[in-house]
């Protein structure tokens, strides 16, 4: 299962810096890089079909938003400066 730091570390190594990325590009970017296992696809709770990995990219997103590592424009853009 992937884990929030090599999330976070593919998103700084692939966002493009200073634009505004939607969410989509981003989960698009973190499955390209990662190396996502069955478990990742697991649904994130019994009554969602989210998978789990899609969930923890947004645990990250929004724990470096509170650090000032990421900006969010308070809908699904996010900004990597």
């Amino acid at each position: 299962m992937i884990h929030l730091p090599e999330i976070w570390e593919i998103i700084q190594e692939n966002m493009p810096r200073r634009t505004w990325t939607h969410i989509h590009k981003i989960y698009d970017l973190v499955e390209k890089h990662a190396a996502l296992d069955d478990d990742d696809f697991y649904p994130q709770s019994p009554t969602s079909d989210i998978p789990k990995w899609k969930r923890n990219v947004r645990n990250v997103l929004q724990y470096r938003k509170g650090t000032n590592e990421l900006q969010w424009n308070e809908d699904e853009y996010y900004l990597l400066p």
